[in-house]
């Protein structure tokens, strides 16, 4: 299974700031690399305003991340709800959190 996500990267300040512009809307998966050159999902996430903002806040955290932008709160979101069930990440103990002020539903009517 694919994340459809870019990387890995190093989960650096450098790894990240080469790859990830400042701003924008995005959603990521932290974890290590495997030995194929993948990336071992252990955690899964978004950001509704920088993207690149919020991957530093878990350098030294995980070794390595995947991320993409998306247009809107609710594609980052969507895409969130995806990789956590395809995943199962050991780090993520709840369902994601739907955008402030949303009412948007999980893509796989799982209740959330």
């Amino acid at each position: 299974m694919t994340t459809g996500l870019f990387g890995p990267h190093p989960l650096t300040k450098k790894g990240i700031d080469d790859a990830v512009e400042k701003g924008g809307i995005g959603a990521y998966a932290l974890g290590s690399k495997s030995q194929e050159g993948g990336l071992i999902v252990e955690r899964v996430g978004r950001s509704d305003f920088d993207l690149n903002n919020r991957l530093h806040d878990y350098e030294g955290q995980y070794t390595h991340f995947k991320y993409a932008f998306y247009p809107t709160k609710k594609a980052a979101y969507e895409k969130e709800c995806e990789l956590y069930h395809d995943f199962s990440p050991r780090d993520n103990i709840l369902h994601p959190d739907r955008p402030t002020g949303t009412d948007y539903t999980c893509p796989r009517n799982c209740g959330y």
